[in-house]
């Protein structure tokens, strides 16, 4: 699993927001099986001062007071704006603008 950091913007007093964007192998790629979207994008929404793990788990980033916001999943070879993950990281950014 691979990941990536769009981008990171200072949000309300005390928060910064990131957006993630992370990476997998799709699941049952043969000829057989059709295989599930391979890339997911998330917002977290962090205090000040603390760093964002690794792990992007909803239990583990609230023990460390960080929400975490999903915001949808996709194809890597498909990233156009009228695209599943298009439309994520269309999401992620409207997200950011809001604060």
């Amino acid at each position: 699993m691979s990941q990536t950091t769009i981008s990171t913007v200072p949000a309300h007093p005390g928060k910064i927001l990131t957006i993630h964007s992370r990476s997998q192998h799709s699941r049952g790629s043969c000829a057989h099986r059709f295989g599930g979207p391979d890339t997911y994008v998330a917002v977290t929404v962090a205090p000040q001062g603390v760093q964002v793990p690794y792990t992007l788990r909803r239990d583990v980033l609230a023990m460390r007071g960080i929400e975490l916001i999903y915001c949808g999943e996709g194809y890597s070879k498909h990233s156009g704006s009228r695209s599943m993950l298009g439309q994520a990281f269309a999401h992620a950014q409207a997200i950011m603008a809001r604060g």
